[in-house]
């Protein structure tokens, strides 16, 4: 599978190493760390999606970066919580995500998708996975829930992460909006 995202700016970028950090070091969380990019996602397509560069460069052809605000703590429940900084749904980040998912999907896959139009949460992700359990969600949450998560960063790239969650996950490939500077 391969994912789509935005790779996060500094100093953002470096909070969230921080963090990831801190929670390694006092909770034994590991699992966050097989994608060391902090990043937010749009959606995950197929490893042999057809023209995925070409897609990809069509979609971002007219874009202009923006600036997006993350706003809270929060946690997606279920048998493997998700903790996460969430990110403000705002119209260009909306319209972007919308468009890039009708270039990759369908309204049939759309209801079922977590990353679809309706469903989709823009989130930086701090624990996941097995890490996580009855015992030591307070604790951590404790940790993390008097912080000010309020921080506004540029969106100015799309990139492909990919690899699984079991290995290794790279950075394929960074596209950045026309106009824009990049490292």
């Amino acid at each position: 599978m391969k994912a789509l995202v935005t790779l996060l700016p500094d100093p953002i970028s470096e909070m969230v190493h921080l963090i990831w950090n801190e929670l390694e070091r006092d909770f034994n969380f590991r699992s966050v760390l097989v994608t060391p990019y902090p990043h937010f996602t749009y959606c995950v397509v197929e490893d042999f999606t057809e023209g995925l560069y070409e897609k990809i460069e069509a979609t971002i052809t007219n874009v202009d970066s923006f600036t997006v605000r993350t706003e809270y703590l929060g946690v997606f429940s279920g048998e493997s919580p998700v903790v996460y900084i969430g990110i403000a749904r705002i119209p260009e980040l909306s319209h972007f995500h919308d468009t890039l998912w009708r270039r990759f999907f369908g309204p049939e896959r759309d209801i079922h998708d977590l990353y679809g139009i309706a469903h989709w949460i823009p989130h930086i992700t701090l624990i996941f996975g097995r890490d996580l359990n009855r015992e030591n969600f307070c604790p951590a949450m404790e940790r993390l829930v008097f912080r000010d998560f309020h921080r506004e960063f540029e969106v100015n790239n799309l990139a492909i992460l990919s690899g699984s969650l079991e290995s290794v996950i790279e950075v394929e490939k960074i596209f950045y909006f026309p106009g824009n500077q990049h490292p």
